[in-house]
């Protein structure tokens, strides 16, 4: 037979398509093995850094004083801190006199009459009393606290301090409305010799003076 009637070997074709497809099949695990190894790192990556928001948080520091979630400004303790033993006290002045307190603030008494204290509590004895009705005016354009109000009565020469009856006795309101009044009623156990001689406080706060009332029953 002659060369020009032999047929082609085609084993040199067919393993040319073996190695090409081998190339792909690496070159399909390549890229597989790098979409499992580096996109996972890219995206956990902004969690490690410094301030990054990561799973489970959001919590913050607590604020006080600061904006709330509808942004507007958190209202702070306006609340006077209370009155103190060492608080000053402003010169005297008369029972029908109506001092200032501090500014748009006045208060006066009522009343100071002489009753008979009815005791409730242990350690209260039944027996002469005085009661003291207070007024607080606010004619400012605020209310006003009064929580910390501590209202005191001291009689006789030495200054001794009276106790307060529990029954008749009821403390001014938490505060005051702007251009209103508030009313306090205190009831003290003072021997019937002191009610001509008596000292009544009225305390609003420890950095404010003490307002002193001094006189007698009526």
């Amino acid at each position: 037979m002659s060369s020009d009637d032999q047929t082609p070997d085609p084993t040199p074709t067919r393993s040319r398509r073996r190695l090409v497809i081998a190339l792909a099949a690496v070159a399909v695990a390549l890229a597989l093995v790098v979409a499992f190894v580096v996109v996972p790192a890219v995206s956990g990556g902004d969690a490690d850094e410094p301030g990054a928001a990561g799973p489970g948080s959001g919590s913050s520091s607590p604020t006080t004083g600061g904006s709330s979630d509808d942004g507007t400004t958190a209202p702070t303790d306006t609340v006077p801190p209370a009155a103190g033993p060492d608080t000053p006290e402003a010169p005297p002045v008369g029972l029908d006199e109506s001092p200032a307190v501090v500014d748009g603030v006045t208060v006066r008494v009522k009343s100071l009459d002489a009753v008979d204290g009815e005791a409730a509590l242990p350690g209260e004895v039944t027996g002469p009393a005085v009661r003291a009705e207070l007024e607080v005016y606010n004619s400012s354009a605020a209310p006003v606290d009064l929580s910390t109000v501590v209202v005191n009565l001291a009689y006789g020469a030495d200054r001794t301090p009276a106790n307060t009856f529990s029954t008749g006795t009821s403390s001014f309101p938490a505060s005051v409305a702007a251009g209103a009044t508030a009313d306090g009623v205190y009831v003290f156990a003072v021997p019937v010799d002191g009610h001509s001689d008596l000292r009544l406080t009225f305390d609003y706060a420890v950095d404010v003076p003490v307002v002193v009332f001094e006189g007698s029953t009526s």
